[in-house]
Parts: C-alpha cells; sequence; structure tokens
C-alpha cells in the first residue's frame, strides 16, 4: 500500500489555531471528498517532542501533517488526477501556508498495533540517513534491528505507549529532506513527555545510520478524517 504523507508549515503571520481549525473543519473535507483515499489522518502539531529530556525550544518547521493511504500509483493518480497541482487553492488553504516540498510517498509498518483515544498524544520522528548510508541499509537495519527493540520497549512501558509505526520513504524519487517518518502514540502528553524507558537491549544498528542532529520530533493530535 502506498502512503503519502505531506508536512505543512503556516505562512509568517499566520495563527496556529486559525490554521488548525481551517485545515480541520474546512481543508480536510475537501480532500476527503475530493480523493477519497482508503485512509486519511492530520496531526496538528502543538510542539517540539522528546525522547526524555527537554524538547528543543524555538520555532517548530511544521506545523502538522498529512498522510493519506492508496493502494497504489495507479490509485493515487486516479484520486487526484489533474487536480493534485491544486489541491491546496481549491479552498484557500494555500493562502495559510507556504508550498509543500516536503512530501514523500512510503511503505508503512505497523510495529505496535493498538487503538489509541481521540485525545491520546501523538508523536512524530522525521528521520534523515547519515552521509554515506543508503536508504536499503537504514531501512534494514530500522525493520530488523531497531523496531523490535522499540517494540519490546513499549512492552515494558507500562501501557504509556499504545500505538507505534513506522514510514520508509521507498515509493518513487529519493527528493526532499526525510528519509522516513516514525510515529507514537501515547497516553496523554505527560507521558509522551516521559518517553520511553532506554533500552537494554544491546547491539541496535539503527542509531548510528542517522543523522540524529537532522532528526526533527514533534507531537500533537491526530484528527482521522477517512478511516
Amino acid at each position: 500500500m502506498l502512503k503519502w504523507i505531506v508536512p505543512v508549515t503556516k505562512q509568517e503571520g499566520v495563527d496556529r489555531d486559525t490554521l488548525h481549525e481551517f485545515w480541520r473543519c474546512i481543508h480536510a473535507p475537501h480532500v476527503a471528498n475530493l480523493a477519497k483515499p482508503l485512509r486519511y489522518c492530520v496531526t496538528l502539531f502543538e510542539g517540539h517532542g522528546s525522547l526524555g529530556g527537554p524538547p528543543p525550544m524555538g520555532e517548530m518547521p511544521y506545523d502538522g501533517v498529512a498522510e493519506l493511504w492508496f493502494r497504489d500509483f495507479e490509485h493515487f493518480g486516479e484520486a487526484f488526477g489533474e487536480h493534485r497541482g491544486g489541491l491546496t487553492t481549491i479552498d484557500g488553504f494555500s493562502d495559510l501556508i507556504e508550498p509543500t516540498t516536503d512530501g514523500m510517498f512510503t511503505t508503512e509498518n505497523i510495529i505496535v498495533d493498538s487503538e489509541p483515544a481521540a485525545d491520546a498524544c501523538k508523536w512524530v520522528a522525521f528521520v534523515k540517513k547519515g552521509e554515506g548510508v543508503t536508504r536499503e541499509q537504514l531501512f534494514t537495519a530500522w525493520s530488523d534491528g531497531h523496531s523490535p527493540r522499540v517494540a519490546n520497549t513499549i512492552a515494558r512501558a507500562e501501557g504509556r505507549c499504545l500505538r507505534y509505526t513506522t514510514s520508509h520513504a521507498n515509493q518513487g524519487t529519493e527528493a526532499g529532506p526525510w528519509d522516513g517518518v516514525a510515529e507514537l502514540w501515547y497516553t496523554d502528553a505527560e507521558a509522551a513527555v516521559r518517553g520511553l524507558p532506554t533500552s537494554d537491549e544491546p547491539g541496535d544498528p539503527f542509531p548510528p545510520l542517522i543523522d540524529a542532529a537532522a532528526t526533527v520530533i514533534l507531537q500533537g493530535r491526530e484528527i482521522v478524517v477517512v478511516s
């Protein structure tokens, strides 16, 4: 299945609450009616996140992210067709946001599957591979080495973390700043602040392969538009 991830940044001078309200009430329903994706979620970011310790300060690079699922690229083309270029202009959404240039076509991997509550805190990490690392190396280490360790850690987290997925940008071109996205759903903001306990399983091959300084972690609330 094809998962299209599109991070969104508000224009300077636009209030974040205004953007979120417009997105939730006006733009998201328009996209759902136009594209009719298999699934469609919007995450509205409220601040930086971190796995333990204080979150970074300063402006967030994104104010939200849209995620849409399609059967494949053929379905994606059928869904948008000639309308894709005007997707953000049909209702004035483009007047509130910067041009969306960081989108990626991905394959989603569901590692821990539990239905979070509507008010769950969602934690999103935009991941970039390190210099000289291939995407194949990154994705193999992510799937075979890192994700099982995270799943084991979640099992020991006393129910604080409810769901964990990864999305590998392995469909389409390699254009764009990100190579994938990790997402975790916590019971609440306090649980997200506490993060997950450090794994005691040695030999994780994933951390040395990413550009940790470039990784962006944001948290907010997810709205399911099409389930």
